[in-house]
């Protein structure tokens, strides 16, 4: 699956990354850290749900098309998953290599890669009206991120 600019995910991703790092740091540096992650998330988080809002109003989230798009998040890197549970209401997923932590290395960012990329899962699940729970993730060093999707309560 690629995008409408024939692109990859993980290459958008790498590409939308790669111009906020430094605006992070600018922020960083100016606001402290905190202050700064917490307007950014807050930021992402707006972003990322209206997306999610928009692309569910037309064509709303199913399993095997979350399943689908899990997958295509791992076109052409060094991205390893394992499927736990599979209904119609749930999908639970393992994965046990993340190219996007690797990439967050590259970057000299991996500390930013929680931030930038892991909590953005939270607002685009909710936005296509699914509910996610992950206690684990590759990035912070847990060896290993734990996606527990569910169908939204309505």
């Amino acid at each position: 699956m690629t995008d409408t600019i024939g692109i990859t995910p993980f290459e958008h991703i790498k590409l939308t990354v790669e111009a906020q790092i430094p605006l992070v740091r600018a922020m960083e540096k100016e606001l402290g850290p905190e202050k700064a992650h917490r307007l950014i998330r807050e930021a992402l988080d707006t972003r990322n749900r209206k997306i999610s809002e928009n692309r569910s109003r037309n064509a709303p989230m199913t399993i095997p098309k979350l399943e689908a798009e899990f997958s295509s998040f791992g076109i052409g890197v060094d991205f390893e998953f394992e499927v736990l549970k599979r209904s119609e209401d749930e999908f639970h997923v393992d994965v046990h290599k993340c190219a996007y932590t690797k990439m967050m290395e590259e970057l000299e960012a991996r500390d930013l890669g929680p931030l930038l990329i892991c909590n953005c899962d939270f607002a685009l699940a909710e936005g296509l009206g699914l509910e996610l729970k992950r206690e684990k993730t590759c990035m912070k060093g847990d060896g290993m991120c734990d996606f527990r999707f569910r169908k939204a309560a309505k």
